[in-house]
């Protein structure tokens, strides 16, 4: 393991916490601003010695979490908030600055053989928690620092769905200790996992399935309902799918799936997650004048064939897409309502969907 004098620093500071009375996360805090604003105070160009910076520090952090058993999240949350911190001592703190030191993270972590999506959800987790304190919404990161996530991992070969669980696990979490809006931050970390996978080539269905499954998981602990997660993350979906070219069908079965295996996960009401999916992905792709026959048909298949695997009726479960998707469109007028009605009313691997009354008459903005 190759740690040079940046690493040793915050390896030791951690590892003397961790035999002591002290917090791991505020020692990491400490030792990775101090080291930063060090190493980088008179750099002329800061962008182009803070991925050596970050990525010395992230080894120190893990090496230290091997030599003592110190907790890994809290240790790379902890220097990922140090190092953001202190380069707000010496320069400006912009959204490149969030991004590359979430991927800088993510990198140094692969090369000391790090958990690469433990590492992903705490730094992104640590990156969103410092955006109140420099002077930018979260909201506003959570796209560009998924696409650093996700940049990151395919750098050292990792699993990009993993780390599109945690990414968005890390975006709830931190989105919400800074009080930010947490449907909108939800939203453009989905879009941003789905940019940042088309760039590198990845496969986007699996991380778009395990973008809903983490936005569901982590809604439990947060205050946010499960359906409103649903909603939110099928939206930003369909939003970076359309942006990429991608096939808008084959994300709203993705997301449904996920949607499905996380409130399962998690014991939550899959009727209402399923419906609340279901609208979002239409919301969205009537938004960006998309097919939205071919996503309700998209719907009903990730619905019906993920059904099983949870114990539900695949005609509860394409009656609850056909429910939501038709209650969405009636919101984009007559054209969009028949499109969507004729679609979900088709008899899908011979599972026929029944239309009734929607379970909440309220249409989410």
């Amino acid at each position: 393991m190759a740690i040079g004098q940046f690493g040793k620093t915050i390896r030791d500071a951690l590892a003397g916490t961790a035999t002591g009375t002290g917090s791991i996360l505020d020692a990491a805090v400490g030792a990775a601003r101090d080291t930063t604003v060090g190493a980088l105070r008179g750099t002329r160009d800061i962008a182009v010695e803070l991925e050596g910076v970050v990525g010395d520090v992230l080894k120190g952090a893990i090496s230290a979490t091997s030599d003592v058993g110190t907790e890994l999240g809290s240790a790379v949350k902890g220097a990922v908030i140090g190092v953001i911190s202190g380069v707000g001592e010496v320069g400006v703190v912009t959204v490149g600055v969030l991004s590359d030191t979430v991927r800088a993270a993510i990198r140094g972590t692969g090369e000391v053989g790090g958990e690469v999506n433990v590492v992903a959800r705490g730094a992104v987790e640590g990156a969103l928690e410092t955006t109140k304190a420099v002077g930018l919404r979260a909201e506003d990161m959570a796209f560009s620092i998924a696409q650093g996530a996700i940049a990151g991992t395919r750098d050292v070969g990792g699993d990009l769905g993993a780390t599109a669980k945690d990414t968005i696990k890390g975006t709830v979490v931190g989105t919400h200790e800074v009080g930010g809006n947490l449907m909108e931050a939800i939203e453009d970390s989905a879009r941003g996992l789905i940019r940042g996978t088309s760039n590198v080539g990845g496969d986007v269905g699996s991380v778009t399935r395990n973008a809903a499954e983490g936005t569901i998981e982590a809604a439990a602990s947060v205050s946010l309902g499960l359906q409103d997660a649903a909603f939110s993350v099928a939206r930003g979906a369909v939003h970076g799918t359309r942006e990429v070219g991608g096939d808008l069908g084959a994300t709203a079965r993705d997301t449904v799936s996920g949607t499905i295996t996380g409130t399962h996960q998690v014991g939550g009401n899959l009727l209402e997650a399923i419906e609340d999916s279901a609208r979002g992905l239409i919301k969205g792709t009537a938004e960006v004048g998309g097919d939205v026959a071919g996503v309700a048909r998209g719907a009903l298949e990730g619905a019906i064939e993920t059904s099983g695997s949870v114990g539900l009726k695949a005609e509860d479960a394409a009656s609850a897409v056909a429910n939501g998707a038709v209650s969405a469109a009636g919101s984009f007028g007559e054209d969009t309502a028949k499109a969507v009605s004729g679609a979900v009313t088709e008899s899908v691997s011979g599972v026929k969907a029944v239309l009734r009354a929607p379970l909440r008459d309220t249409e989410k903005s």
